[in-house]
């Protein structure tokens, strides 16, 4: 597999190539478009509201290429555990404040559940923080959408093999949403509601998952 990228006085485009067969459903679930020669993603680079960084994209070409290979291959088989120790942990060292959103929300629950990588919120005030703290780690730009996706902030991390979306929004902040707090490898954690989180999967109508979750619920 070939990951690279390249830029253009508009774009910074993120290139798959000669990827398995078995990768290509993972890849394109991270947002990559089927392209003739692999898959991409492009990012704009004069755009002000949200354009990418000189600082990004310096980051984003050396760990990309090194890492993306095993950042697809880590979303089939997710050590997900070892990977969120060492981020919680880092984040714990720095006073860094974070939520676990996503299927890890409840896999950390103890629900038999699979996950491909891991979802976390940051606090608005941290967010660019993440990017100083996992400098080697940095894999799409961290970019401030201001108000134009789905979140204001986003960026991407591979750490130790495992895809991190780490995301902020106001709207998401404790004290703006509803988070649960659980106990965790001896961390205290929030995470995305339970009910919040099953009445996804009922929307989403993956049965594996809201079979999970409703066992779990019932032992409660």
């Amino acid at each position: 597999m070939k990951c690279y990228c390249y830029y253009t006085e508009f774009e910074f485009v993120l290139c798959v190539e000669e990827a398995d067969e078995r990768l290509h459903e993972v890849i394109q679930h991270a947002w990559f478009q089927k392209t003739d020669n692999g898959f991409n993603k492009i990012y704009p680079m004069t755009d002000k509201e949200n354009g990418v960084e000189a600082e990004d994209k310096e980051l984003v070409i050396n760990n990309f290429a090194r890492l993306g290979q095993s950042m697809f291959e880590g979303m089939l088989d997710c050590n997900w555990e070892n990977a969120l120790q060492l981020f919680i942990q880092k984040c714990k060292d720095n006073n860094i404040e974070w939520y676990i959103f996503g299927s890890v929300s409840d896999a950390v629950r103890g629900i038999k559940i699979k996950p491909h990588d891991i979802d976390i919120i940051i606090h608005t005030k941290d967010f660019f923080k993440i990017k100083s703290l996992f400098p080697d780690s940095v894999v799409e730009p961290f970019v401030d959408y201001k108000g134009t996706w789905l979140v204001r902030y986003f960026g991407r991390l591979c750490l130790a093999g495992v895809l991190f979306d780490i995301a902020a929004d106001e709207k998401m902040n404790l004290g703006n949403h509803n988070y649960d707090k659980v106990s965790w490898n001896n961390f205290d954690v929030y995470v995305e509601n339970l009910q919040a989180r099953y009445q996804l999967e009922l929307k989403r109508n993956r049965e594996d998952r809201i079979k999970a979750i409703e066992t779990y619920m019932k032992e409660l």
